[in-house]
C-alpha cells in the first residue's frame, strides 16, 4: 500500500530472546509476506540485552530494506536492558566475519552500545499509535518478558484493544519455563484474542533445510542462509516454532493448522498449559493439520526466501498525523 492510498495492511510487532534459529526465519517470512501485502513490518523487540544479537536482527532488516533503501525508516530494534543476557548464539555472528574480495566485511554491524537501540515498551506505543484501528498484530516468539511489562505500562491495555487484532504464541515449552510469571500474566491480562502454536507445531512442520543451498541461493550474500549454515553441519531440518506463527498471524484465514474451539489458555507452575473450553474464552490452540503440512512447508520456503523488496511508504491514520507534538511521545530515534 503506498503512501496516500488508504489503509496498508496489518503491522506486525514481533517479540522474541531471539536465540533459535527460528526466530530469523520468521523475520524473514515476515518480510516475505509484506512483499505480498499479508503484512506490515512495524518493529522488532527483544526480551534479553544482547547487543551482539540486536545488531544481527539489525543487520537482517537493513539486508530486506535493499543496498539503497532509507534506513532511516527503519525503527530502532527494541531491546531489553536488564535480566539475563544469555549466550549469544555463533550462527549471529558468524556472518560478520565474512569478508568481500577486497577484504572489508560484507556484512556491518551498527548496534555498537544501548543508545543504538529502542525501549521495547516506548516502540510499541509509538508504533501502535500509528497503526488503525484492528491493524496489526503481535507475535511472541520467546519469554514474555517484554509483553508482560508492556501490559503494566501506562495506557497501553487500552491501546493495545483499540489497535491489535490478535496476539499469536510459539509457545515451545522451552520458552513458556523461561519465564513463567510473565507468561502467566500474559494469558490472564492480553485484551485481546490469543493463538498458541503449540510446542508439536515447531517438531512436526520442521523448516527444509535443503531450501538454503536452493531457494535462498537466488539472493547472493544472504545473511540468513548464512546464519542458517553456521548453526551447525548441513544438512538439516530447523523447527519452526516461530515461523509457524508468524504464518498464521500474516496469513489466518489461510487454513494452514487446526484451530482448537475457544476456551482458556493458563499456565502452570511447571510452564506447561492447560486448555478449558469455554464459548466466552478468547484463546485458541493451533495444532498439524496433515493434509496442510506440504503446503504449510512451501509457504515457509516460498516466503523467507523471497528476494528483498524495499518496503514503500505509509501513511499513518489521521489522528497520529493531527496528534500535538509531545517530546515524551516521540518515535524513538531512527537508526542513522
Amino acid at each position: 500500500m503506498q503512501f496516500g492510498r488508504g489503509k496498508p495492511s496489518a503491522g506486525a510487532f514481533f517479540d522474541s530472546d531471539f536465540t533459535t534459529i527460528d526466530d530469523i526465519l520468521a523475520v524473514s517470512l515476515l518480510y516475505g509476506m509484506q512483499a505480498k501485502n499479508d503484512c506490515r513490518v512495524a518493529v522488532f523487540t527483544m526480551s534479553r540485552p544482547d547487543l551482539a544479537t540486536a545488531g544481527f536482527v539489525d543487520m537482517v532488516e537493513r539486508f530486506y530494506h535493499g543496498p539503497s533503501g532509507n534506513f532511516s525508516q527503519i525503527p530502532a530494534i527494541g531491546m531489553r536492558t536488564s535480566g539475563n543476557a544469555g549466550v549469544t548464539p555463533a550462527a549471529f555472528t558468524a556472518p560478520f566475519q565474512k569478508k568481500k574480495p577486497d577484504g572489508t566485511p560484507l556484512y556491518t554491524n551498527e548496534v555498537k552500545r544501548v543508545l543504538d537501540t529502542g525501549d521495547p515498551n516506548t516502540l510499541f506505543r509509538n508504533y501502535l499509535e500509528a497503526q488503525y484501528d484492528q491493524n496489526a498484530f503481535f507475535i511472541l516468539g520467546g519469554p514474555a518478558t517484554n509483553l508482560a511489562a508492556l501490559l503494566d505500562f501506562r495506557g497501553m491495555k487500552g491501546l493495545i484493544a483499540a489497535k491489535a487484532k490478535y496476539l499469536v504464541i510459539a509457545a515451545e515449552e522451552h520458552r513458556m519455563k523461561a519465564d513463567i510469571p510473565a507468561a502467566k500474566k500474559v494469558l490472564a491480562e492480553w485484551p485481546t484474542p490469543v493463538f498458541l502454536v503449540s510446542s508439536e507445531v515447531g517438531t512436526a512442520l520442521p523448516f527444509p533445510g535443503a531450501s538454503i543451498d536452493k531457494e535462498f541461493a537466488a539472493t547472493p550474500n544472504h545473511p540468513v542462509a548464512e546464519a542458517y549454515r553456521a548453526l551447525q553441519p548441513m544438512p538439516y531440518d530447523a523447527p519452526s516454532w516461530s515461523i509457524a506463527a508468524a504464518l498464521y498471524a500474516g496469513r489466518p484465514k489461510a487454513e494452514y493448522f487446526k484451530v482448537s474451539e475457544p476456551g482458556t489458555i493458563t499456565v502452570q507452575d511447571d510452564g506447561k498449559t492447560t486448555f478449558t473450553a469455554s464459548a466466552q474464552g478468547k484463546h485458541q490452540n493451533l495444532t498439524v493439520d496433515p493434509a496442510q503440512k506440504e503446503k504449510v512447508l512451501q509457504a515457509f520456503v516460498d516466503l523467507a526466501s523471497a528476494k528483498p523488496v524495499p518496503p514503500q511508504r505509509f501513511r499513518p491514520p489521521a489522528a497520529a498525523d493531527q496528534k500535538k507534538a509531545d517530546p515524551a511521545d516521540a518515535v524513538v530515534v531512527p537508526k542513522p
